[in-house]
């Protein structure tokens, strides 16, 4: 009976459809019965369910044709929602809830668009993707309050974390889609396991159509729905969600992928607003929440297919990774994150696709290039597999890529800078070394520069290098050290100077020829390697080991004797050199450096005076050197004496080319054991005269000094003739450096002699080999040499005073002048007063000054019996005025040499005793 009258109220409404003939009857009709006519699908009886179909499938044919009548929508959304309804009935009203929802005025549609989302509660997902996608279009029409803290947000998703997950899921692919994307079934079947990659129109392995860049083929037809939107309708849904995300409907962490994705859409009002939103956000936004960096990386990387993981994906919901344009926009936001930068192994999954892949470009290398760099800065130096793959990934591309110099000099930097993240990646690699200097030789400056830096960054990887590694270092060096790129040199320079201890023979050597490089920045980096004095922190650590002397010595003797015989030979004038005279300058510094260090001494500086100090200490060791006749490793016959070919090394070098310190290194060493190596110059005295004759000032004093030591220690009446000969010299007034050179070698002659008077009144064991003026005829000898010096302390040329002052102060310190006390003429007094004028002088140099100082601090030191003592040590007290602080320090000390007298540290022989 309940049936039929069910089949009853469904023919009246039947007939009542029939009868109706305007829009507005219908609509009264449908608006009031369809409702309660879905519900009736619930009927037990098939009749009733069979009738309620006939009337709907009329009432749609009516209604399609009439897009201006209006439905019971939210009548039909809350009959939708009821718990209690049967699903064949929700899934019929669903159906005019889609109908009638877009004909609603926009008003209407935005009053039940929350209504849209809490219906979808519980609900079948097709279900829901159907009111999302009748939601989508309303956001644009929204209103929001302008102050959403104050008031309940019209969607209230907080309190609905699962709707509010699918919504914003579905959101990011609309965003995702491109605009007129046409889907279609591709018939074609590509055999498994061929890569789709982004943008190409093959299926995947089911035979699945190609979805667009970021989606899969499900998100797709989601989006399109029904009826897809138009360009324009699509622009429009973009701007509502952007709208939406504004207006914090949802919490701002869970949005930021989506403004990234909408900020590269390719029409400008959606790019626009969302660029906006990013920035006002930029600030409080966290790019250190995994919630957001890992969104970041599967929307960059889409599903990607693990190994370890198989695959997870069903094939109609695996994503693709995004288009470039969208990774031009992900990319700068993990470039701020630490986390993106530490997560593996999406970090290098995103470096390799950026560096790799099939549609990446210049822009996106760059980037990637970036990443890699903030990469090395951020990630943990534990992470191997990590480190390897980005050190692959970057030689690969330096070796493949010939675009862009610009990024290839990133790429060599990022390697520069993962070699002092991770260094022992790259310990035993030296191939990689030596492709980067191979490349220096062949790259563009703007790229080598670059090279330059990596290189130098890399060079501590390789800092304990041992055995057969070091020798191949040593090989790479020693080869490109030599080459004509000055940027090359360079850091050649710098793995010697870096990966060899300090005591390494051959990369001491290789960095003397840096040192000697014609290129100021070579040759000053490689100095102050090589002069590494120490500093007062650095004493406390005790001396830096240096290469031994007798090794250092061999070596360089071995290395000169092969380029003496190759092109790197070095001629000038007449002579032919080894080497170029500035590296063969370093290289005899350095091995008086050595000298000094094998002596027990600390070498402090290169300044003559500094050096003395260290002159005892290598008296004594060049000493056990001779008598041992200790040959170095490998050295042949007794002439290979490591002291000889010290020797003939600086004659070489002085011979061509002069040079002030070289001349003290040969000085000194003849100095410091006169008796066993002055003899060897015995037949070279012409050649030390013409020395006394140049035009360097410094260049005849050392000479002066060389020339007195080698004739004091000639036999027979050679003395006497030298000093009768250099008397006559002094006469000559047409060249005062000649008389320069004669006046000096008289005084440090006359002193020497007078030095060993002394010692043998001493000491009667005197070595008789050694010949000194003792009988009457020789007292007069020295004093008229001692007159003779005296004559020029009033020249009128300045040098020659100046080297007057200089003998006599060196006769006064090792003896008596045999000259009057006082008197008329050249005497004791007159000495005193000339000098003592001079230091208060305006007219003098301040050279002239300090020998005169010192001289009247040296004439007590010889003479325990200066008649002048007291008027001397007076006149220096009074001499110094405020003004001339630079002098005070030597009237202090010759204010105390001429106070202690002969007992005076002044007295000793600065080259063979200590000042203790």
């Amino acid at each position: 009976m309940a049936a039929q009258d069910e089949l009853n109220q469904l023919e009246r409404v039947f007939l009542r459809l029939g009868h109706a003939e305007t829009d507005e009857q219908l609509q009264d009709i449908i608006s009031k019965f369809l409702p309660p006519v879905l519900l009736k699908l619930s009927s037990v009886q098939e009749g009733v369910r069979k009738k309620v179909m006939e009337l709907l499938v009329h009432l749609n044919k009516r209604i399609k044709s009439r897009p201006k009548i209006q439905l019971p929508v939210e009548t039909l959304l809350v009959q939708y929602q009821d718990p209690a309804a049967a699903s064949f009935v929700t899934n019929f009203t669903i159906i005019y809830i889609k109908m009638g929802y877009p004909r609603l005025e926009v008003g209407k549609q935005c009053e039940l668009a929350p209504t849209l989302l809490t219906a979808m509660e519980g609900k079948p997902q097709p279900q829901q993707d159907s009111l999302m996608h009748l939601l989508i279009p309303t956001l644009y029409h929204m209103k929001y309050p302008a102050d959403p803290s104050k008031t309940v947000s019209p969607f209230n998703l907080s309190e609905r974390p699962k709707t509010m997950h699918l919504l914003l899921e579905f959101m990011l692919d609309v965003l995702l889609m491109p605009y007129g994307f046409v889907l279609s079934e591709s018939p074609t079947r590509p055999a498994p396991g061929s890569a789709s990659g982004e943008g190409t129109a093959a299926g995947s392995s089911q035979g699945l159509p190609q979805p667009p860049p970021g989606m899969s083929v499900y998100a797709v037809k989601r989006v399109i729905g029904e009826a897809q939107w138009n360009a324009e309708q699509l622009e429009q849904c973009k701007l509502g969600i952007v709208r939406f995300i504004e207006a914090k409907q949802v919490p701002e962490v869970e949005t930021v992928v989506h403004l990234v994705v909408a900020s590269s859409d390719t029409r400008h009002s959606v790019a626009t607003a969302a660029d906006l939103e990013l920035r006002s956000k930029q600030s409080i936004i966290d790019w250190n929440n995994p919630l957001i960096i890992n969104k970041m990386f599967k929307v960059y990387l889409g599903d990607v297919p693990l190994k370890s993981k198989g695959g997870g994906v069903k094939q109609e919901l695996k994503h693709e990774p995004v288009s470039t344009r969208v990774k031009l926009k992900i990319l700068p936001h993990l470039l701020r994150s630490r986390l993106a930068a530490e997560c593996f192994p999406a970090n290098i999954q995103v470096v390799y696709d950026g560096l790799f892949g099939a549609n990446t470009n210049n822009k996106l290398l760059s980037l990637t290039l970036q990443f890699v760099h903030h990469i090395c800065m951020v990630c943990p130096d534990t992470n191997k597999p990590l480190g390897l793959m980005l050190l692959n990934g970057l030689t690969k591309l330096i070796n493949e890529y010939k675009e862009d110099p610009k990024l290839l000099c990133v790429a060599y930097s990022a390697v520069g800078k993962l070699s002092s993240r991770m260094p022992q990646l790259f310990t035993k690699d030296i191939a990689l070394v030596q492709q980067f200097f191979e490349s220096m030789c062949k790259e563009e400056p703007d790229v080598r520069l670059a090279i330059q830096e990596a290189l130098s960054m890399m060079v501590g990887a390789y800092a304990n290098l041992q055995g057969a590694l070091l020798n191949l270092m040593e090989a790479l060096v020693a080869a490109y050290i030599g080459k004509p790129e000055v940027q090359i040199r360079q850091v050649a320079m710098k793995f010697a100077s870096t990966v060899f201890a300090p005591d390494h023979v051959p990369s001491r050597y290789l960095l003397l020829l840096a040192a000697g490089d014609p290129r100021e920045e070579v040759a000053a980096e490689a100095q102050k390697v090589l002069r590494n004095f120490p500093t007062k922190g650095s004493e406390k650590e005790g001396p830096k080991p240096m290469p031994s002397f007798p090794d250092m010595v061999a070596y360089v003797q071995e290395k000169a004797a092969q380029r003496i015989k190759t092109p790197a030979k070095y001629i000038i004038g007449t002579s032919t050199l080894p080497f170029n005279p500035s590296a063969f300058g370093e290289i005899m510094l350095y091995l008086r450096m050595c000298l000094a260090h094998s002596g027990g001494a600390t070498p402090m500086s290169t300044r003559s005076s500094d050096m003395q100090d260290d002159a005892p200490a290598i008296g004594r060791y060049i000493r056990t050197l001779l008598s041992s006749d200790l040959q170095p490793t490998g050295s042949k016959g007794a002439e290979a004496n490591p002291v000889h070919i010290y020797m003939d090394l600086l004659q070489q070098l002085v011979s061509a080319v002069g040079g002030i310190p070289v001349m003290y290194c040969l000085l000194e060493v003849v100095s410091v054991c006169p008796e066993k190596l002055a003899p060897r110059f015995a037949d070279k005295i012409d050649w030390i005269k013409g020395l006394m004759n140049t035009n360097k000032e410094d260049m005849r004093e050392l000479a002066a000094q060389l020339y007195a030591l080698v004739i004091s220690t000639m036999t027979g009446n050679e003395l006497q003739i030298a000093v009768q000969n250099l008397v006559k010299i002094t006469k000559d007034n047409h060249s005062p450096e000649t008389q320069h050179g004669a006046i000096l070698a008289l005084g440090y002659m006359v002193g020497r002699n007078m030095s060993r008077k002394k010692a043998a009144t001493c000491d009667s064991t005197q070595d008789k080999g050694q010949k000194s003026i003792t009988s009457q005829g020789d007292d007069e000898l020295v004093a008229m040499a001692t007159k003779t010096i005296g004559s020029f302390l009033d020249s009128s040329t300045a040098l020659l005073a100046t080297a007057a002052c200089t003998a006599l102060g060196e006769i006064g310190r090792n003896g008596t002048l045999l000259i009057p006390a006082e008197g008329d003429g050249f005497t004791k007094l007159s000495i005193v007063e000339n000098l003592l004028a001079r230091i208060t002088s305006g007219k003098e140099s301040t050279k002239m000054k300090e020998r005169s100082i010192m001289t009247l601090g040296y004439l007590p030191v010889g003479d325990a019996d200066f008649p002048h003592q007291k008027k001397l040590l007076q006149g220096l007290m009074d001499s110094v005025e405020a003004k001339q602080v630079e002098l005070q320090f030597t009237v202090g000390e010759a204010v105390t040499s001429a106070a202690i007298g002969t007992g005076s540290g002044a007295a000793r022989d600065p080259w063979t005793c200590t000042e203790d």
